[in-house]
This record gives structure tokens, sequence and C-alpha cells, in this order.
């Protein structure tokens, strides 16, 4: 199944912009709440580990 990441944006004005872009083959998109880019690396790391440590587990 195709990804696409929709970003909403509300320029000064009050006008809200959305703004689709299509994953590619080789590409994924993951979001997470951070405060800034070296937390966001963090989270993303350790959901990834979580998903690997849960699927191996099924595996059992």
């Amino acid at each position: 199944m195709i990804q696409y990441l929709i970003r909403t944006l509300t320029d000064s004005t009050g006008h809200p912009f959305v703004h689709i872009t299509k994953a590619r083959e080789n590409e994924t998109f993951t979001v997470v709440e951070a405060e800034n880019k070296e937390e966001a690396k963090r989270k993303y790391k350790a959901q990834k580990l979580n998903e690997a440590f849960t699927k191996s587990k099924k595996g059992q």
C-alpha cells in the first residue's frame, strides 16, 4: 500500500494549505512528537527497536 504524508499549514492570514507527498518505493513516513531533531531521532530508534522486539517475540 502506498503511503502519503499530508501536511496542513496555515499562513499569517489564516488561510490553510494542504501539501500531500507520496512516499517512494524505498521510503516510509513515521511521525513522532519531540522538542527537537535529536529527541525525534531517539524516539524513532526506540520505536523501531520496540517493533523489532515485539515482532521477534511473536515469532517464538
